[in-house]
Formats: structure tokens, sequence, C-alpha cells
């Protein structure tokens, strides 16, 4: 029965997506040549790698430099949940030429002449999508590696470091971060999956010429000519192969830094001068101040009228603009919360499922195959689902296709605390006569509620944010207010698109809130 189980779990959330992309990848004709291929998406395909690996190390080596002494909180996974456009349309008014933060120096420095004439941080720009891409994934990043540091005797390697006469930062780095490089290999290689195959960020804050790749691809798609398709085609294998050579780089660098920390460790210099602190930007202030500034941008933006420069507040207001919205956000947000509740409640089954398979059979690692979805580029998959099933085909595969995505965050955020649960509670249920599932439900899961509850949301925050499968498989039928953020803000109306933020926004935060609110624990 264990084994149908898990053959079920993986025939719906890994195996038949493979399948329909092995099956659209097999039957669909290349007739460009790939010298012409190149010749056209060549360029893009550089920038798109150059960006994927920049942001990939930025994110590791303030990881590695933040994470230890931090304790996460609620603020770290209410911020991790975070939907990236609204974050991005929030931000870009924080870090414009024109933004707030130049108007805030111009207030206070009286000799400054702004605005800025000319900004590498302008609304689309290579270095603005760096900016966002690496301040949106270093949270996760700093989450995953924090769950490992739990796992590993830091205190007891503290003492004998100490001992032996090394600093609190040559401790750190010789010791601790070569023990915590494979841990955090997987999380940074779904970090560059991700980073590869990004369509709704380029959209708003990239660049156009060169367009990334996965951005330029989702503009190909859209035409009907026959060329424009062959280049698709070559641009999703170019995704694939710029996914492989992105991860080879980064397993190098991992190499090398290991070896690099290993020969400082020999070389039996102990003490270094340097405080204990870490990064600043790994702080928890840091991050709640900065999901403050944007939210506050977000809330201005969405009420102005007309906010003009050097005031570092709207001459006017128009509230209306919410009222005037709400019949046109109604049904998005129904669309938008129906997926995600289905999606998540799906994705967060699973995970439960498969977890507690593994736990019955003492399988305390994590078993990276269930992970596969987030190692191959979300543009290659949905364009595969898409040419197999078609646009607006029907609300079952669109549920589908959130679930596939949901499910591996959901199984990667409740695997640790899952797995560590002391079983001999369960056995001593057993023994005082409770039947199998009222063991769970009546023991086990009062005392990982919390785990529980913020997988679920975690699982609901992934559906709320994705675009891509949205806008390619029911662009029409199932609009949600993800592809309607983009579409408006990809238009110029920064007002009226954060409007469609913030609902995108709120609607991730009441659940966090909720989930953190009711699994608080009482004495």
């Amino acid at each position: 029965m264990n084994r149908l189980t898990r053959a079920g779990l993986a025939l719906l959330w890994i195996i038949v997506p493979l399948v329909v992309i092995a099956w659209h990848v097999t039957t669909t004709p290349l007739n460009a040549s790939i010298g012409s291929a190149w010749e056209g998406l060549g360029e893009s395909a550089w920038l798109t790698l150059l960006v994927t690996v920049l942001t990939s190390v930025v994110v590791l080596f303030a990881a590695l430099a933040g994470s230890r002494g931090r304790h996460l909180n609620a603020t770290w996974a209410s911020f991790i949940a975070v939907p990236h456009v609204a974050f991005a349309i929030g931000l870009l008014w924080l870090v414009s030429p024109s933004g707030w933060l130049v108007r805030l120096v111009d207030a206070l420095l009286p000799a400054w002449q702004g605005p800025v004439q000319s900004s590498w941080l302008s609304a689309k720009s290579t270095l603005t999508l760096l900016v966002v891409l690496i301040l949106k994934e270093l949270p996760f990043l700093l989450l995953m590696a924090q769950a490992n540091i739990r796992q590993m005797p830091i205190a007891r390697w503290q003492q004998q470091a100490l001992a032996l006469g090394y600093s609190q930062r040559r401790f750190w780095w010789l010791i601790v971060v070569p023990a915590l490089l494979k841990p955090l290999r997987l999380p940074l290689y779904i970090i560059a999956i991700y980073t590869v195959s990004v369509v709704d960020i380029p959209l708003l804050v990239g660049p156009n010429a060169p367009a990334l790749l996965a951005h330029q691809v989702f503009e190909l798609n859209w035409q009907f000519s026959a060329g424009d398709n062959d280049w698709v085609a070559w641009g999703a294998l170019l995704l694939v192969l710029l996914a492989f050579i992105s991860l080879l780089l980064l397993r190098g660098l991992e190499w090398l830094l290991q070896r690099a920390l290993g020969r400082c460790a020999i070389t039996g210099r102990r003490s270094q001068s340097g405080g204990t602190g870490g990064n600043a930007s790994s702080k928890p202030w840091f991050w709640t101040l900065l999901a403050l500034a944007v939210l506050t941008s977000l809330i201005l933006q969405s009420g102005q009228q007309g906010w003009f420069y050097p005031a570092l507040w709207p001459q006017g207001w128009q509230w209306e603009r919410w009222l005037s919205e709400w019949p046109y956000i109604a049904p998005l947000l129904y669309n938008t919360w129906t997926l995600a509740v289905f999606s998540a409640t799906l994705a967060w089954l699973s995970a439960v499922i498969l977890l507690e398979l593994q736990a019955q059979r003492q399988q305390s690692k994590l078993n990276a195959a269930w992970l596969i979805m987030l190692i191959i580029p979300q543009l290659v998959l949905v364009l595969g689902w898409q040419r197999q099933v078609g646009p607006d085909n029907s609300f079952v595969w669109l549920l589908w296709s959130h679930t596939v995505f949901c499910f591996p965050y959901a199984y990667l955020t409740l695997h640790g605390a899952y797995l560590a649960y002391p079983r001999r509670w369960l056995w001593q249920a057993r023994s005082l006569g409770y039947g199998p599932w009222a063991a769970w439900f009546r023991v086990l899961a009062p005392m990982l509620k919390r785990p529980l509850a913020l997988a679920w949301a975690m699982a609901f925050s992934i559906s709320v944010a994705q675009y891509l499968p949205t806008q390619w498989l029911a662009p029409v039928t199932h609009p949600t207010l993800t592809t309607e953020a983009v579409s408006i803000a990809s238009g110029g109306d920064w007002r009226l698109a954060s409007v469609y933020a913030l609902m995108q926004w709120v609607s991730v935060w009441i659940i966090f809130m909720v989930a953190l609110g009711v699994t608080r624990a009482r004495n």
C-alpha cells in the first residue's frame, strides 16, 4: 500500500509533467538551424547566464556571512512569502532615479542636485533586476541555512575552536561554512533555476535590448509565424542548457571554496581581528524595514493623484481608485483564492502523506527526487504543457499545474520539522489504545501545528505568485491578480498596478498571519 501511494504521488506531480515535456520535445520539429537561432538568441542567453551566476553567488556569500547567530521568526516567513511581482512594483518606487530614497536624500542634503539624471537603477535595467532578485531570494537561502545550522553541533564545535585559539570569524568560515555548503547546494540550485526561467520580474524591471532569454521566448510564443515558433523551440532548449551550465558553475564554485577554506584551515593561523556580527542584510530588522518601506510605497502609490519631484508625499489623493477598480478586482480575487486554496491543500496533503511514509520507514534525509520540478526551468515545463493541452482548456489542468509547483515547496518547508518529530509520542498513544489516525490527529498534529500550518501557507503563497502557468494555460478563463498586475505594470500605470499588487500581497499576508496566530504556543 505504501508503494502504491508513493507511486501515485510521483505519477501526479513528477511522472506525468515530465512525460508531457518529453512528448512535446520529441514531437516538435526544429526547422530553423542552430546557427540562426543562436544569432537571434545568443545575446539574451549570455545575459541570462550572467544574471543567474551573479545573483546566485551574491546570495550564497551573503547567506553564509549573515546566517550565524540569527534566529528566524515570523518576520522571515512572512517576507519570504511576499509575491515577487508585488515586491518588484513596490521596490521600483524606492530605488528609481526620482524615487523615494532619492527624494529623501534631496530633503536631507540641500546641496544635492536631483533627480538623478543617469542612474543604473532605472525602471528597467540589468542592475535593477539583480537588486530585486537578490533582495527577494536572500531570505530563502538564509532560512535554509538556519534550518541546517540547527542540526549541527555548533556549540561543541565552537568550544573546541575557541580552545584551540580560533577567532569567532575564522571558526565560522573555516569550520561551519565548509559543513554548510553541501546542505545549501540544493536550495542554491533552486534559486539559480528560478533565475534562469523567471518571466514576470524581467517583464517589469528587466532590460528590453537585449531581454533575458526567458523573457524573449515568452514574447516569441505569442507570435504566430513559423520562424518564431522554431525560435521558441530552440530557446527552450537553450534554457535547459543554461540551467545545466549554471549548476556546473555553482558546483565548481563550491569545490573551489571548499579547497580555499581547507587550505586556510591548515595554515596554522588562528586568531583574527574583526567583529563577530553578521551581515547587516541578514538581520531581521533590515527585512522588517524593507518590507515596511515597500508596503508603504505600494499604499501611497495606489492612492496618490499627483506626486511630483522632490515632494516626499503626494500632492493629492484619489482613494476612489479602489472603489472604481473593485468590480474588476473581485473576480480576480475569487480566481486567485480558489486556485490557491485547492492547490495548496492538494500539495500539503501530498507532502504530509509522503513525509509520513518516510517517517514510518525511518528515512530522515531529504529526498531530492521529489524536488525535481524545481530543477527544471519553469518556462520549459509550462511551454510543453501548453502545446499539448492547449490554452484555456479547463480549470482542472490549471489547478494541476499550480499544484505541481506548490508540492515541492510544501515538502521542503515541512520536511525538517516532520521527520525530526519524536515518534515515541505516537507509540505511547498507540499503547494507550489510540488507533493510528487518532494518534496522528490528537498527538502529532497538535504538536506540529505550526510547521503544518506554515507549510500550507507557503504552498498558498506559491500558488498566488504563479504567473506563467496561469498566463499560458488559462489567460482568458481564469486570470488572477498576478497576471493582471504584471499586465498593468508592463503598460506603465504604476498607480493602478500598485492596487493589484497590494491585493496580491494582502492575500498572502492574511494567510500567514492566520497560520502564525492560530498556532501560537500556549501554556
